[in-house]
C-alpha cells in the first residue's frame, strides 16, 4: 500500500522548539533549534514510514471561525517567543525545497486542512494516510488502518502511531469518531474548550462508552431526568450545561470539507525535491549533519528495519547478545589481555557488565561480578585500568571511576569523556545524556544495542574533540576537568566522618531554642501566629506592630518579609532579630539536622555526598544528598553543627576561606589601579571603596557606609543596577544613581572592563573566564526584553 504523510506544521515546530536547547544557531547567529528538530523528525518519519507522498499544513496568524464563535478559544495560551515564529518561514523553505506542498487557508486551522486532505485521500483505496502531529487532536480522523496518527509523546524522538485499535486502547474502548463527544463532556484545557464543568476523563469515557454520543446521552436525559446509572448531581450538571456540551463538541470537531487543491502528483516529494536548493538552505543554516542524513536517504528504502531507537529523554535499557555477560574465567582473561594491547580503549561499565569495543568493531560484554569476584581476574582488570599508557575513552568517567574504586582500582589514563566535552561546549544543556548529546551533534538517535552506544562514544569523541580544539577548550578539558573527575569520585567514595551523637544533642538543643524564640516572638506580637507564613508575619509586622521601613513589595503587591527586607527593619523593633534567628534555626533543623542521620551510610557510618561536575552553567561544583556547600555558620548552633564533621583518627580537617576572592580577580583582569593598590597595601577593600565614594578618609567610614560599599562592590560585578542597589541598601533612587555613578568614576578600570565584556558578549554570544571556560548567552541578541535581561 502506498503511503501519504500529512504534517501538522505548527504542532511539530512548537514541539521541536521546546524540546531542543536554544543553543543551535546558524553561522549568522540565527536560532535554528526548531528548524533542526522539525527536519530531524521529518527525516525520521521518512526513514521509518517510507512515504510515497507528503503534504504539510500550517496555521495562519488570523483568527479562525472558532475564535469568531468563541472569543475565549485558545485565549489562555501564552504567546510563543518571537524566536519560534521566526523559524517557521525557514521550515517552510525546507519543505518547499523538498517538493512538499504547503496548505494554509484563512479562517481555518491546520487541523481542518489536514482533515480535508485526509478526506480527499480516501479517493485512493491503495493509499494509507498518516497524520504527523504533536498532539492528539486529530485522533478523531483515524479510520481503521487506512487513516492513522503518528504523534510525538515526548521530546522529538519518542513517537507512537495510533490506529483504531490503539485509540480504543488509550481511551478505554472509545472509537476515534467519539473523540468529539468525549471532548464535548470533558472539554480540552489546551484549547480552552470548556466542556461540562466537573466532568473529567473517567466520567466522560464512561458516559460516551455507554450512550455512544452526547446526542444519545441527552436524548436519554430528556426521557428520564434521573436515570439509574447517572447520579442526581451528575445529571443536574449535564442538564445545566447541555448547550455548552454541544458547543464544545462543535469546537472540537475538525472540518473535513475545506476546499483544497490536492493531488498525489503534487505530493510526490521524491519527484519534486530540489536537492541543490535543499542542500544550500541547510548549509546556510549551518545544519551540515542534516545534509549528510538527507544524502543517506537516497539509498534504497527497502532495508531491514533497524534496532528501535532510543528516546532522548527516556532511560535506555541497553541490549546485548548475552544479557548476563561472559562468565567463563578463561575467556574473560583473554579479553582483558587483548584489551591491554589497545592503544585507545572505548568502554563502559553499566548494569553489572563491562562493555568494550575493539578496533575490529567486535563488542564484548563481561560480567563484572565474575571479573571482580575472581582474585586473578580482578588483578588483571586492575592492571588494565591502572595502566596510564592505555588511553581510556568513555561517557561519564566519574561514575565509572567510582565503580572501580569499590573494587580497589584507581583508574588512570583517561583520554576523553564525551559528557565533560559536551558540558564544556554548552553548559546550558543541563542534561548530558549520551543519547541527547549524540542527537544534537549528528541529528540522529543511538540504538539500544551496546555496539551502537560505544560507536556513538567513538564518533562523539572525534567530533567534540575538533570543536574543543577550535574553541580553545582542549586545555581546560585535559588540565582541569579530566583530572578532577576521578578525584571527585574518590571524594564521594571515601565520604566524610560524622559525629552522630553530636547531631542528636544538637537536635534537642535546636528544638529547645526554637520553642524559646517562638515564645519571645509571640510576646512581642501580642498573639500566637504561624511565623513561617509570609502573610501572617506581614500582618503582624506591618499592621499589628505598624513597622514603616522601606520594604519592597512582592509581585502580588504585599509587603515582603524576605530576609533581606527584614534586615532593613532590624533597628526598628527587636522582633526582627528574633524572626531572623528563628528562620535560621528552622532551616538548620529541617534541612540539615533532621535529614542527616538518614543520609549516613549504614555500612561505612559516613556521609557520601554527590559532587556534580556538570551541575552548573558557570563551571562551579555543586553537591547534593546532602548539599555540603551551604551549611549555615552564622549562629552558634550552626558552627556547632559544622563541628559534627570530624576527621579520622590521626588526621585533621582544615578550613580555608578566600578573602574577597572575586574582587581580587576583578582587580587583576581589569587592571584597575585603585583596586589593585588597595589590595597591595592590605587595606579593607570595602572601607577603601566607601572612602572613595563618600569622599572621606578611611577612619571616618561608618558601618553603614561600609555596608553600602560592600553591596556595591559585589552587586555591581553581578549586574546590579540602580533599582537593585536601591532595594538592597534602602536609599532613594537619586541616591542610588549617584552612588553607582561615583563608583564607576572612582573605579574606572572596572567600569571599562565591564563595558568591554558586554560588547564582547554581544558580538560573540558568550563570555569566558581566564582559563577559557565559556558561558553561552543565546538571548543577548533576542527581541524579547526578558531574555536580554537574563543574558
Amino acid at each position: 500500500m502506498r503511503k501519504l504523510i500529512l504534517i501538522d506544521g505548527n504542532a511539530l515546530v512548537h514541539r521541536a522548539f521546546h524540546a531542543l536547547p536554544p543553543t543551535l544557531t546558524s553561522p549568522k547567529g540565527v536560532l535554528t533549534n526548531a528548524v533542526y528538530g522539525f527536519t530531524s523528525v521529518l527525516i525520521k518519519m521518512i526513514k521509518e514510514l517510507k512515504p510515497d507522498y507528503i503534504a504539510a499544513s500550517f496555521d495562519l496568524a488570523a483568527p479562525t471561525f472558532r475564535h469568531e464563535e468563541f472569543a475565549e478559544y485558545k485565549s489562555h495560551r501564552i504567546k510563543a517567543p518571537d524566536e519560534l515564529y521566526a523559524q517557521i518561514p525557514m521550515v517552510k523553505d525546507i519543505l518547499i525545497a523538498m517538493g512538499i506542498p504547503i496548505y494554509e487557508r484563512q479562517g481555518f486551522e491546520a487541523d481542518d486542512l489536514i482533515g480535508s486532505l485526509a478526506e480527499k485521500s480516501k479517493d485512493f483505496p491503495d493509499v494509507q494516510t498518516i497524520i504527523a502531529t504533536g498532539d492528539l487532536d486529530t485522533l478523531q480522523l483515524v479510520e481503521g488502518d487506512k487513516v492513522v496518527v503518528f504523534t510525538l509523546r515526548k521530546g522529538v524522538t519518542d513517537t507512537v502511531t495510533y490506529n483504531e485499535k490503539e485509540v480504543k486502547k488509550r481511551f478505554s474502548g472509545l472509537l476515534p469518531g467519539q473523540m468529539t463527544d468525549y471532548k464535548g463532556l470533558k472539554g480540552d484545557p489546551s484549547d480552552n474548550i470548556p466542556g461540562v464543568p466537573g466532568i473529567g476523563e473517567k466520567t466522560a469515557i464512561t458516559l460516551i462508552g455507554k450512550y455512544k454520543s452526547i446526542e444519545n446521552l441527552y436524548e436519554q436525559l430528556a426521557k428520564d431526568k434521573k436515570p439509574k446509572d447517572i447520579s442526581p448531581k451528575l445529571a443536574e450538571k449535564l442538564l445545566e450545561n447541555k448547550d455548552m456540551a454541544f458547543f464544545s463538541k462543535k469546537l472540537a470537531t475538525i472540518i473535513r470539507n475545506v476546499e483544497v487543491d490536492f493531488s498525489l502528483v503534487k505530493s510526490d516529494w521524491r519527484q519534486n525535491i530540489d536537492k541543490e536548493k535543499l542542500n544550500g538552505l541547510l548549509k546556510e543554516l549551518g545544519l551540515y549533519s542534516l545534509v549528510k542524513r538527507f544524502s543517506e536517504m537516497e539509498e534504497p528504502m527497502n532495508e531491514e528495519p533497524k534496532e528501535k531507537e532510543a528516546s532522548l529523554f527516556d532511560s535506555v535499557n541497553i541490549k546485548r547478545e548475552n544479557e548476563k555477560g561472559i562468565q567463563d574465567k578463561s575467556e574473560i582473561g583473554k579479553i582483558l589481555k587483548k584489551a591491554e594491547l589497545q592503544k585507545n580503549l572505548i568502554f563502559d561499565i553499566a548494569d553489572g557488565l563491562l562493555d568494550i569495543i575493539f578496533n575490529d568493531q567486535k563488542v564484548v560484554s563481561i560480567s563484572t561480578e565474575k571479573m571482580f569476584g575472581d582474585k586473578e581476574l580482578r588483578s588483571n582488570a586492575k592492571v588494565l585500568f591502572e595502566n596510564s599508557g592505555i588511553l581510556k575513552i568513555g561517557h561519564g568517567f566519574k561514575r565509572i571511576a567510582k565503580i572501580l574504586l569499590e573494587r580497589g582500582i584507581h583508574i588512570k589514563g583517561i583520554e576523553f569523556d564525551t559528557e565533560l566535552a559536551a558540558y564544556l561546549l554548552n553548559s546550558d544543556l543541563q542534561d548530558f545524556d549520551l543519547n541527547k548529546i549524540y542527537f544534537i551533534e549528528f541529528g540522529d538517535n543511538v540504538s539500544f544495542d551496546v555496539k551502537s552506544r560505544l560507536s556513538a562514544i567513538s564518533a562523539l569523541k572525534k567530533s567534540l574533540w575538533e570543536k574543543l580544539k577550535l574553541n580553545g577548550l582542549l586545555k581546560l578539558l585535559e588540565d582541569v576537568e579530566l583530572p578532577l573527575s576521578p578525584i571527585l569520585a574518590e571524594m564521594e567514595f571515601v565520604g566524610i566522618n560524622v559525629n552522630q551523637k553530636n547531631i542528636e544533642i544538637l537536635s534537642k538543643k535546636t528544638e529547645e531554642q526554637i520553642k524559646n524564640l517562638e515564645k519571645d516572638i509571640y510576646k512581642f506580637a501580642g498573639e500566637e501566629f504561624n511565623i513561617s507564613s509570609p502573610q501572617q508575619l506581614a500582618h503582624i509586622l506591618f499592621t499589628v506592630l505598624g513597622l514603616k521601613g522601606k520594604v519592597r513589595k512582592t509581585g502580588k503587591g504585599a509587603l515582603s518579609t524576605a530576609a533581606a527586607e527584614l534586615e532593613k527593619l532590624s533597628e526598628e523593633h527587636p522582633i526582627i532579630d528574633l524572626i531572623l534567628k528563628y528562620r535560621e534555626l528552622q532551616k538548620l533543623k529541617t534541612t540539615y539536622i533532621e535529614p542527616f542521620p538518614s543520609l549516613i551510610d549504614s555500612k561505612t557510618g559516613r556521609l557520601h555526598t554527590t559532587y556534580n561536575q556538570t551541575g552548573t552553567t558557570t563551571g562551579r561544583l555543586s553537591s547534593q544528598n546532602p548539599n555540603l556547600q551551604n551549611i549555615p555558620a552564622r549562629t552558634e548552633l550552626g558552627q556547632e553543627f559544622r563541628r559534627s564533621f570530624v576527621a579520622d583518627k590521626g588526621f585533621q580537617l582544615i578550613s580555608f576561606d578566600y578573602s574577597q576572592l572575586e574582587l581580587r580577580i576583578v582587580a587583576h583582569i581589569s587592571n584597575d589601579e585603585k583596586m589593585m593598590e588597595a589590595f597591595k597595601r592590605g587595606e579593607d577593600i570595602h572601607t577603601r571603596t566607601a572612602a572613595e565614594i563618600f569622599e572621606v578618609s578611611a577612619d571616618k567610614v561608618t558601618k553603614s557606609m561600609r555596608r553600602d560599599a560592600k553591596t556595591l562592590n559585589f552587586g555591581v560585578l553581578y549586574g546590579m543596577g540602580q533599582m537593585g542597589f536601591q532595594r538592597a541598601s534602602g536609599v532613594t533612587r537619586e541616591r542610588a544613581k549617584e552612588f553607582i555613578r561615583k563608583y564607576m568614576e572612582e573605579f574606572s578600570g572596572v567600569a571599562a572592563y565591564m563595558e568591554q565584556t558586554k560588547q564582547s558578549a554581544y558580538q560573540k554570544g558568550y563570555v569566558s573566564t581566564i582559563f577559557g571556560r565559556r558561558r553561552k548567552l543565546e538571548g543577548i541578541k533576542s527581541n524579547i526584553p526578558e531574555l536580554i535581561r537574563q543574558a
